[in-house]
């Protein structure tokens, strides 16, 4: 995803935001705090809503020139209210000390303000650096986080608390992102599956708490898995039934009617001797054209179900597959298969194996450069062993990793996700100009 990407995402998501939400912003870069902070300000201005900043880093002048740059006319919210920058010791401190009650109080109050005043709501933002001062009660900084949390849901305010990872020590942050319902992380906001109520977060026994909601969010986190993995499953079998019915289709009906259209171009002329030639020209390059077409539809048609897969089973389909694929990308493939034979699997099994090398091997096609490519299916219960190998140019494992999330191309993507749907594991090995080796170890209950 690119950096105009993220922007725009999180715009969208801002755009969200409802009062009553209550979120914190770890940002590490002057550059992630404007990305977030002028969108949050700006769209709030645009709603109808009031505005309240609080600096302590930044200066008034700053932030507005984050708005100006965004193109806001800024001045015309200063004068009719819309729009205010506080200070630190005009909000957060009280006397020189800080109170979560008191602050609370003063937000209560704002908000109540606001919606006087014709206002939709109260958006507030404040920089939190104020706490690293040592200042009296700013020890208390996480209980007000917490506390915030009995005030802004259901009030007319939302909140943005901003946090300079740079800064603040990772044990306060990690409190702090337990307080928050939803985070945002540089550019992208979360929903915070780490959030503790304020009852259970401030409550007698908060450690055994805290332990407690953690070790339910990953029994959750496991069944979200499993439903997904299930649904994906029900996916993908019915995209194969569907491939199917159009292979059925398009081999069956469109490919006869294309050859029949054929055979009658190649004998309309049986009748006709005195047709001149360059109509018989035409006619014969209309045939040549067809040719193409059927040829087309068919490879469409095996593409979508692999022709002899349902009769021949597995081992023969892959061997088809594997020729026909040697002499269309002149890329010498070899097929190996040891046991799967004996093995009864189930039609799902052996598409997704199917798949698997059919995808494998497309990859070698286009990226590999490769001349040279094996395929190894070994039955070694229980389990099933997959290896597709190629003499080609290689790639940095650790590199391609990093960036999977970000390509477009979803060759080795395709291939782990169909490993997870079978409970299996998959292994690269890779290096520039070494080729590449993929194993995948799938289990086989019988």
């Amino acid at each position: 995803m690119t950096v105009r990407d993220q922007i725009s995402e999180l715009e969208q998501r801002l755009w969200r935001l409802q009062a009553g939400d209550h979120l914190c912003c770890l940002y590490e870069s002057e550059e992630e705090h404007r990305a977030l902070l002028s969108p949050f300000m700006r769209q709030g201005l645009e709603r109808h809503e009031k505005v309240l900043y609080i600096v302590d880093d930044h200066t008034g002048g700053q932030i507005l020139d984050y708005l100006s740059a965004d193109g806001v006319e800024v001045y015309p919210y200063l004068q009719r209210g819309q729009f205010a920058v506080l200070s630190s010791d005009e909000s957060y401190m009280h006397a020189g000390e800080f109170e979560p009650e008191r602050m609370i109080a003063l937000l209560r109050s704002e908000t109540d303000r606001a919606i006087g005043e014709g206002y939709k709501a109260l958006r507030v933002t404040g920089e939190m650096s104020w706490a690293l001062k040592g200042l009296p009660g700013s020890e208390r900084i996480v209980e007000y986080e917490a506390k915030l949390n009995t005030f802004l849901p259901g009030s007319q305010c939302l909140a943005v608390c901003q946090y300079d990872q740079r800064k603040f020590d990772p044990s306060v942050l990690l409190d702090i992102l337990v307080t928050h319902p939803l985070a945002v992380i540089g550019t992208e906001v979360y929903d915070n599956f780490y959030y503790m109520p304020p009852q259970e977060f401030l409550g007698a026994n908060s450690i055994a708490a805290k332990l407690n909601s953690w070790l339910n969010h990953l029994k959750e986190r496991k069944r979200s898995e499993t439903q997904i993995r299930t649904l994906t499953r029900k996916l993908m079998t019915t995209q194969e039934d569907e491939r199917r019915m159009i292979s059925r289709e398009l081999h069956d009906r469109v490919g006869q009617d294309l050859s029949g259209i054929k055979i009658t171009l190649e004998t309309l002329f049986d009748s006709q001797p005195a047709a001149t030639p360059e109509i018989r020209k035409k006619v014969t390059q209309l045939s040549r054209l067809l040719d193409r077409t059927i040829f087309t539809v068919r490879d469409l048609a095996y593409d979508l179900r692999p022709p002899g897969l349902d009769e021949m089973g597995i081992v023969q389909a892959l061997a088809m597959f594997c020729d026909d694929f040697s002499e269309k990308t002149q890329i010498h493939t070899e097929y190996h298969s040891v046991g799967i034979e004996k093995m009864k699997l189930e039609f799902n099994t052996q598409i997704n194996l199917y798949r698997m090398i059919q995808e494998g091997l497309n990859n070698i096609h286009k990226h590999a450069d490769a001349t040279r490519a094996v395929v190894k299916l070994t039955a070694a219960f229980p389990h099933i062993l997959l290896r597709i190998e190629d003499n080609g140019k290689g790639f940095d494992v650790e590199k391609r990793a990093r960036e999977i999330d970000s390509e477009k191309r979803m060759g080795l993507r395709s291939l782990q996700e169909r490993t997870h749907l079978l409970s299996g594991v998959m292994i690269v090995s890779s290096k520039p100009a070494q080729g590449t080796k993929i194993l995948i170890k799938l289990p086989y209950a019988g």
